[in-house]
């Protein structure tokens, strides 16, 4: 039984190394996706081997009786491996761009061009401290980015990962807008300016490790016009009845013709978002409190929001 275990070990020992070495070389977050069926065959092939070097012929016992002796039946082995491929291959993918950078500013591969460089971070889960106020902000670092001027205004939009890669490679779409939203039904685009409530809507939407936020920095001149009239406010208490006119329509998904003929020469929709715990809502809709939404709706505010976007947060 010595014998058995010391060759055992032996060749385990080295057996090991190989799997090790192989799985060091091949299967990192870098290069998961490159991977091919020829680069596990090699892993089932060091497998086979390994049991094939147990058979030495000075070895009294099988290599399956030394090997159930010693707890480690050759399933047992192999699970093994495959867990720990399986395990590495999960972990990977958590960030769609430079995986191995976490919690520090880079260039988007993406950006650049025609437009503004954006600016991306990789966000873990546990370096998030709990969102009120102010928090999220300083624990993602958005304050090394300069933001903050009076010649601009800052608004997010949460989104999927997937969503967040589309918008800076190709641009926001407005016919991806959902239907019978607050100010829109089909063709709009939203954001707000608060970082903690686009990360908590992103997170409930598509889950705490796929969640991204888009920064939009948007010089508040091109936005809103020289004379403050490039887009419809709704915020003003002044402003209610219309706001729920506005709102019954777009919950409706079916606004009249002649209801959106009166919106047609408005950029965007700005205004509170509506209170949604009440069963009628859709009827008899009420604005949230301290609630704000700006919602983007034509060509022109389109190309002004791609321009300004500036940086993106990729949680996981």
């Amino acid at each position: 039984m010595k014998q058995t275990t010391s060759a055992f070990s032996a060749v385990y020992s080295s057996w090991s190394m190989d799997v090790m070495d192989l799985y060091t070389e091949k299967i990192s977050c870098s290069l998961i996706s490159e991977l091919s069926a020829s680069d596990f065959l090699q892993v089932e092939e060091l497998y086979i081997s390994f049991l094939g070097s147990l058979l030495y012929p000075k070895v009294e016992k099988t290599a399956e009786v030394a090997l159930r002796e010693l707890c480690l039946p050759p399933k047992f082995l192999f699970a093994s491996v495959l867990r720990c491929i399986t395990d590495k291959f999960f972990s990977c993918g958590r960030f769609p761009q430079n995986e191995g950078i976490v919690y520090q500013w880079f260039d988007h591969p993406s950006s650049g061009g025609t437009r503004n460089p954006v600016q991306a971070i990789n966000v873990e889960k546990e370096v998030v401290i709990p969102c009120n106020g102010n928090n999220l902000f300083n624990a993602v670092k958005l304050s090394e980015l300069n933001l903050l001027d009076d010649m601009f205004e800052i608004f997010y939009h949460g989104t999927s990962h997937d969503s967040a890669e589309d918008i800076i490679a190709h641009g926001i779409n407005l016919t991806k807008g959902g239907k019978g939203m607050d100010f829109s039904s089909g063709d709009g685009f939203y954001v707000s300016k608060d970082l903690c409530l686009a990360r908590e809507r992103a997170a409930r939407r598509f889950g705490d490790n796929n969640s991204a936020v888009l920064v939009f920095q948007v010089r508040k001149v091109e936005l809103r016009g020289d004379s403050n009239d490039n887009g419809l406010d709704l915020t003003g208490i002044d402003r209610k009845g219309k706001w729920k006119e506005l709102v019954k329509n777009f919950l409706s998904e079916k606004p009249s013709k002649k209801f959106l003929k009166t919106i047609k020469g408005y950029d965007f929709i700005e205004g509170p978002m509506v209170a949604k715990g009440r069963n009628d809502f859709l009827s008899f809709p009420k604005p949230k409190n301290d609630s704000y939404q700006l919602c983007v709706r034509t060509a022109r505010c389109v190309s002004l929001f791609d321009r300004s976007l500036c940086a993106a947060l990729y949680f996981a």
